[in-house]
């Protein structure tokens, strides 16, 4: 089973040739997967939407600028024929003008530099960050519908991965733990989500932030709809001055959210709010600007990013820039079986950005264990130790928010108790954890989803070193190290596309590289 795949640049022209065919050949067979206006198939009038993004329809289907598709599928996959420009992956934009700090003077994180000074270190406090979910369904409160489980297992997947080492991803510690409100902004009891059904709300039209958002200025606001197209976005960088602002949100395609969502693969890990979280901190994609300049200055203002010219929308390292992709970071496009950490810098300028932009979020906190709230003394279980922790904790807090303020509203009290007797017994675990996918077919990428495997086919596979037709690895042919077993066998283990999809430009300079012993008789 491979673990890194994806698809060459010759690879990538069929493909694109192939989806242009199909959907031209959609919009001509009835019942296909582009409708036009007077077909006979579909009477309904199509809906237009002023800002020309796409609607979708009890049914499922999608109208876009005078068209209707059967299902997202199809219109994505109609625009992604239409041009190379079309991005479905994330709404996110780079500011037009990447100026100055907005609290008097340039920021050390703000969207022209980032120079953390060491007090942003992890080692100088944590932040627990309060979350509501806005969850937004159709007006039949059908399409849209996200249960608590899921709610649930998406903020244990965000505190997996800003866990740092001590979570399931080995990412960079953060100091950052995410927890779903207890109290809403009138300090009433609530379970940190919300509940919504209207059309226009669901398809990311009219300002509904208006009407249900909770303090931005001490909530982070996620709205799960349809998230107008891509599958995320923030809408604004918070060095533009919007943080805080009614405006200030997280929006999520609510098939992404959380692990086993209605997209399925490659983006059913969860991974699609972690990455736009990271915008919501501050940080830029890792593709940003493309290869060379002040690392500091320029780009994705990161220099523990390597550069990087195009986003990596499989598991390739294409090493555009003369230096390996950060496929595995979680601000590139990546499939998300690829995707695993934020690097070092990445989390300096997020702690920053709470400190310079997001001042009043992060609530000053001890050391907590991320995944398991309860969990006082950090065993795996929430038990008698723990109660016992929880009254030496009694009382009103002083400055740094207690682990045993459950509540998070700066007491440790009968409301924290309460929900200290809820989480009794073993902390939940990954599902996935102990699960071998593996189904030994070179063709298949086989990974863990709530505790079932996944067995996602390739697309383009069969044949090793060029074409199904060159044989073997070691069989001569003219590509350096398809020639030499050793070699060929080297670059697979470390690149399983080369003998999986093809033996490419990529797999060709590793191994005229000197850098593998195998390569280098």
């Amino acid at each position: 089973m491979p673990s890194i795949s994806s698809i060459s640049p010759g690879q990538n022209l069929i493909r694109w040739m192939l989806l242009l065919g199909f959907s031209l050949l959609a919009s001509t067979v009835v019942g296909g997967s582009v409708l036009f206006l007077g077909d006979g198939v579909d009477t309904r009038s199509i809906r237009t939407v002023e800002d020309g993004r796409p609607w979708e329809h009890a049914d499922g289907t999608v109208d876009f600028r005078g068209m209707r598709f059967s299902n997202w599928y199809s219109y994505r996959s109609w625009r992604r024929s239409s041009g190379p420009g079309f991005d479905d992956r994330c709404g996110t934009k780079t500011p037009l003008d990447r100026g100055f700090a907005r609290f008097g003077g340039r920021a050390d994180c703000d969207l022209v530099m980032n120079e953390p000074a060491p007090d942003h270190e992890t080692g100088n406090g944590n932040f627990a960050i309060k979350v509501v979910v806005h969850v937004i369904r159709d007006s039949a409160g059908e399409l849209g519908n996200i249960s608590r489980a899921r709610i649930i297992e998406q903020i244990r997947i965000l505190n997996a991965v800003f866990a740092g080492p001590d979570g399931e991803y080995g990412s960079s510690e953060t100091g950052i733990r995410f927890t779903l409100a207890r109290r809403d902004p009138d300090g009433k009891t609530t379970g940190g989500f919300t509940i919504h059904d209207n059309d226009d709300w669901y398809n990311d039209q009219g300002e509904y932030w208006n009407e249900i958002a909770w303090d931005p200025e001490r909530f982070l606001n996620i709205y799960t709809n349809t998230a107008g197209g891509p599958l995320g976005y923030v809408q604004a960088l918070p060095a533009t001055g919007e943080a805080g602002q009614i405006q200030d949100r997280v929006v999520i395609d609510w098939r992404v959210f959380g692990e086993g969502g209605d997209f399925g693969w490659p983006y059913d890990l969860g991974h699609v709010l972690v990455h736009e979280v990271g915008h919501y901190l501050g940080l830029f994609h890792t593709f940003e600007g493309g290869c060379g300049g002040d690392c500091q200055t320029t780009g994705d203002l990161i220099c523990d990013t390597n550069d990087q010219a195009t986003p990596t929308n499989e598991c390739r390292d294409e090493e555009e820039c003369g230096s390996p992709d950060p496929v595995e970071n979680f601000m590139n496009y990546s499939w998300e079986t690829c995707m695993s950490r934020f690097t070092p810098e990445q989390v300096l300028r997020m702690r920053c950005t709470l400190a310079h932009w997001r001042p009043t979020l992060g609530i000053l906190s001890q050391s907590c264990a991320p995944l398991c709230a309860g969990d006082l003394d950090g065993n795996g279980s929430v038990d008698g130790q723990d109660l016992g922790l929880m009254f030496l904790a009694w009382g009103e807090s002083t400055g740094v928010a207690r682990c045993a303020d459950l509540d998070l509203d700066g007491e440790v009290g009968g409301s924290d108790f309460g929900l200290f007797m809820i989480a009794w017994g073993p902390c939940p675990l990954d599902p996935c954890i102990g699960i071998d996918c593996d189904d030994q077919d070179e063709c298949t990428i086989d990974y863990c989803v709530n505790g079932d495997c996944v067995h996602a086919q390739l697309g383009i596979c069969g044949g090793v070193c060029g074409s199904q037709a060159a044989g073997p690895c070691d069989e001569i042919n003219q590509n350096p190290g398809c020639n030499d077993a050793d070699c060929c066998s080297e670059i697979c283990e470390i690149d399983p596309y080369c003998c999986v999809v093809v033996w490419d430009i990529v797999c060709r300079n590793k191994a005229l590289s000197g850098e593998y012993p195998g390569c280098q008789n």
